[in-house]
Order: C-alpha cells, then structure tokens, then sequence
C-alpha cells in the first residue's frame, strides 16, 4: 500500500480554472490546489463534491495542496496519475501479478527505440516489459474504460509494446483502476478509436493485457485485484 506523506483535508471541489490547478473550499477558506492529472475527469471534478487534499511537502512551492482524491457516489477515486506505477512496481516485487509471483526487481522508465516505458521487470533470467495505464474513467454498471481523451502517446506506446514481442520479449499493457467500484474494462474507442483499434491488434499480436483495481482511501492507494477485459 502507498500512504501519502502529507497532512490532508477534506474539501468541497468548486472549479478547474485550468487543466493543471483547481479551486476547493475548506470550512470558509477557498485554496488553491495543484491538479496531479491532466485528463479530462469531467464525470469526477463535479461542483460541490467533497474532495480531499494534500498539503504540498514543499513549503515554498507556489500552490501550497495538492488535489488527491475525489468522492464519487460511495466510492473514492484517487487522481493522481503519478502514483500508478509505484502501486504496480510494488504489486510485481510483492507477487501480487498473475503468472509473474517470481519478479525479483523492476527498472522503471526504460527507453525503447523512441518510446520511454514505465518498467521492466526482472523475472531470473527473463525480463517483461511493462507499459502501466492509469485509469480514473467509469462508463457505468462497473465498466472501467481508457483513455478519457484522444492519445497519441498511448498509441505509440502499444506499438513499442508489439515491436518488444516481434523480437522475442515479453510485453505487457496494464490498466489501473484507481478506484474499487469496478468490474471490467475495455479500450474507451468512443473517445479514441485509433488507440481501441491498436489496442485489440496488439494483443492479437501476443501482447498481454493486464486490468486491475485499486483500494482506495483519502490518503493511500493500494492494488486490488483482476477483471476482465472485454474482447479479448
């Protein structure tokens, strides 16, 4: 489990100004947070909606909080899109990852060709390729879905995954809910069809694709467990 460092405080979420900052109420106080996340999270940062946030461990820094985690109906979604592949660094060297229990290290931020992955994990003498998806995006009934706006990134990134396999290696997709209400995922081709299409052909390709939950309070993340992901 990751526990955030901070001093937290719950708030009610008023408005995002911008992609990067948002407005949030404390008793009659009206602060200034930084927005760990540049999706679009519309169906999230609802007017009125009680939020929690972090005091920034920066003294000096320009926003003094950071937007952590929002409510959402009975179920708290973490934000943070930084945090996602720390839960999952710790999930594979824990032996929480199915079929990979025998991880013995993970190198994060590895370049391949012209892409930059999140990880690589050292399994003896094996090694699997990891790009890591955070997903904050329910479509509904427990369907999860990703992304929530177009990626072009996201896309050459599948294909970095495909070009590993062709040459032999291990490769793997893994999308991280980072909230507990879910039951399922699939590609959000609505949003970005190239990204779905790419996804599905990929996989076809011998890519895995890995979906999983979180556990989540105000101020901890933790990894949960596996669903299904549609299609495939």
């Amino acid at each position: 489990m990751y526990q955030y460092p901070g001093i937290f405080h719950q708030g009610i979420f008023l408005a995002r100004p911008n992609r990067f900052i948002a407005e949030v109420q404390i008793h009659s106080e009206v602060v200034v947070c930084r927005v760990k996340n540049p999706g679009r999270m519309a169906e999230l940062l609802v007017p009125g909606r009680t939020c929690y946030i972090m005091e920034a461990l920066n003294p000096n820094r320009k926003t003094k909080y950071d937007l952590i985690a929002v409510e959402y109906e009975d179920t708290i979604v973490n934000l943070d899109s930084q945090v996602p592949n720390k839960v999952v660094e710790d999930a594979f060297l824990e032996g929480q990852i199915r079929s990979y229990e025998e991880a013995t290290g993970v190198r994060r931020e590895v370049t391949v060709g012209d892409s930059r992955l999140d990880m690589v994990v050292e399994l003896g003498g094996r090694k699997l390729y990891v790009e890591v998806k955070g997903v904050d995006l329910l479509l509904g009934d427990g369907l999860a879905a990703f992304p929530d706006a177009p990626t072009t990134r996201g896309t050459k990134h599948l294909l970095s995954l495909k070009h590993l396999g062709e040459e032999g290696n291990e490769a793997m997709a893994l999308f991280l809910s980072q909230r507990e209400d879910v039951t399922s995922f699939r590609p959000y081709h609505e949003r970005d069809p190239l990204f779905a299409k790419t996804f599905y052909e990929v996989v076809d390709a011998g890519v895995q694709a890995r979906a999983y939950t979180c556990k989540v309070g105000p101020a901890y993340i933790d990894f949960g467990h596996e669903v299904e992901i549609l299609g495939i």
